[in-house]
C-alpha cells in the first residue's frame, strides 16, 4: 500500500517528534511519498521560524519519495479544482495539488487536518491523530 502525507503530518513528525507515528507510517505502507508542494508550506514555515531548513529538507527527502507534478496529476488536479468551485465549496490549491496526487498514485491521504480533503470524491483518506 502507498501514503501520500500532507503538511500536517510533518510537522507531527518533525515538529512534535512523534516517532510511534513514523513506525505505524512505516509498518503500513510499503511506499511514502511527500508531493513537493507539502515539501515547500513545511520549509516556508521553518524558515519563517528561522529554522535550519537545509536539516529538515533533506529530512523529509530520507523519510519519503518527494513527488513533482506530471501530466496525470495536473488533469486531476484542474478536474478537482473546477469541480470543487462550480459546486461552490473551492479549497485552497496546495491541498487540491496533494490530493491529485494521492489520486494519480492510487494512494491513501494521510492528514490531520480532513477539512478540505473530506469534500474530495474517491480520496482514500487517512485521518491520524
Amino acid at each position: 500500500m502507498r501514503a501520500v502525507i500532507d503538511t500536517s503530518i510533518l510537522i507531527e513528525l518533525f515538529d512534535r517528534g512523534r516517532e510511534e507515528l513514523l513506525e505505524e507510517i512505516y509498518a503500513k505502507y510499503r511506499a511514502i511519498y511527500v508531493p513537493w508542494i507539502v515539501v515547500y508550506e513545511y520549509l516556508y514555515g521553518c524558515l519563517f521560524l528561522h529554522r535550519n531548513i537545509e536539516e529538515r529538507k533533506k529530512a523529509i527527502e530520507k523519510l519519503a519519495i518527494i513527488v513533482y507534478p506530471d501530466q496525470q496529476v495536473l488533469l486531476k488536479a484542474l478536474s478537482i479544482d473546477v469541480d470543487l468551485h462550480r459546486e461552490g465549496v473551492p479549497i485552497p490549491l496546495s491541498d487540491i495539488l496533494v490530493a491529485a496526487t494521492a489520486l494519480t498514485l492510487n494512494a491513501e491521504l494521510l492528514t490531520k487536518d480532513e477539512r478540505h480533503y473530506r469534500r474530495i470524491p474517491k480520496l482514500k483518506l487517512q485521518v491520524l491523530s
